[in-house]
């Protein structure tokens, strides 16, 4: 079973770098990356947040980045909290 979970943590790994590309392209290309991101997206910055113990600052950071309410950023940090 810990192969497995080594495994997802590297497979969410991958995915999060490949998503900080993608918004740093669409940064290039001057579009914003919160409007390509499918809602409740939470970003590498804002999980290195969280991990931080620093959830009020994720959810100011993704509200900023997705232009989401507040709800909505409460409900996809916390999401991202349990997982």
């Amino acid at each position: 079973m810990n192969s497995l979970a080594a495994r997802i943590a590297q497979l969410e790994s991958q995915v999060r770098a490949q998503g900080e590309a993608i918004n740093s392209l669409a940064r290039e290309l001057g579009i914003d990356p919160g409007a390509i991101d499918p809602p409740g997206y939470v970003d590498a910055e804002e999980l290195d947040m969280l991990r931080d113990g620093r959830a009020i600052h994720a959810i100011k950071h993704h509200r900023e980045r997705t232009g989401s309410s507040l709800l909505q950023a409460k409900e996809a940090v916390d999401r991202a909290s349990e997982s």
